[in-house]
């Protein structure tokens, strides 16, 4: 059974116990997260406020810690990196601990720890993520971070991608939101997947880039003259990007899950 929580503050007290929960922020801490894991990061230590990020990092030994994330869309004063995954290069990345603090992404992270096994998710290691759950008889649970507190469009796509996946799979939909997840990326599939083998046919941008664009989130990435986040966060299954990224306790951290 799959169920989704378009935001977190929608699940309900313990909904979570005993399940998997994939966390998803396209646009785009799980993107960013994806990103740098597989560009070879060691580890991504999420964090709810940026004095709790920057007290991490000074604990970790030095030059071994880089802090990422963002506050309203932009860089945080300080950070040596922001938001944006194209920023998580292998140079910037190699052997490095990121610890990072967004607005919605890695609140939302630690705010499904009640799961027994806690992913994250995002159109660019879709493929990765569906096949570790193919043969899962736990309840999985779609997480999405939402922003500021409201339902976020690309959220709800990435989630009813899940869903449907999942349902091939004989998994059914558990609640509402997922029967709603699913119709929302029933209605655009053909389009995304026709175009999915020539992305830049005819000089356009794939279906995906202007429906991840048609929400506030996307709107706002857009405004803020990122537009090329929005791109990379609507690649579906790039192939430098096929990890399955999983939270670790003891210390609390995302790691690229092994086997």
């Amino acid at each position: 059974m799959v169920s989704v929580h378009l935001l977190p503050s929608s699940m309900p007290a313990g909904a979570l116990r005993g399940g998997v929960a994939v966390v998803v922020d396209v646009l785009r801490a799980t993107t960013s997260i994806v990103q740098a894991l597989a560009r070879g990061c060691s580890a991504v230590v999420p964090c709810a406020e940026i004095d709790e990020a920057r007290r991490i990092a000074e604990g970790l030994p030095a030059g071994t810690a880089i802090l990422g994330g963002e506050r309203g869309g932009k860089p945080i004063q300080g950070f040596d990196l922001g938001n944006s995954p194209g920023e998580y290069s292998a140079d910037a990345c190699r052997g490095k601990t990121l610890v990072m603090t967004t607005t919605n992404g890695t609140r939302a992270l630690l705010a499904s720890l009640e799961a027994e096994v806690v992913l994250a998710g995002a159109f660019v290691n879709l493929a990765a993520t569906v096949q570790r759950l193919i043969h899962e008889r736990r309840p999985i649970h779609v997480v999405c971070a939402g922003t500021e507190g409201r339902i976020s469009y690309e959220d709800a796509l990435l989630a009813g991608a899940l869903v449907s996946r999942f349902a091939d799979l004989d998994h059914e939909p558990a609640n509402d939101e997922a029967w709603i997840a699913r119709g929302l990326w029933e209605r655009v599939q053909e389009n995304v997947w026709s175009r999915e083998d020539h992305p830049g046919r005819g000089g356009e941008d794939p279906p995906l880039v202007h429906y991840l664009r048609r929400g506030a989130g996307g709107r706002r990435v857009t405004e803020l003259g990122l537009g090329a986040d929005v791109a990379f966060a609507a690649s579906i299954n790039r192939p430098d990007c096929q990890i399955v990224v999983e939270l670790a306790r003891d210390p609390l951290r995302l790691t690229v899950a092994r086997g």
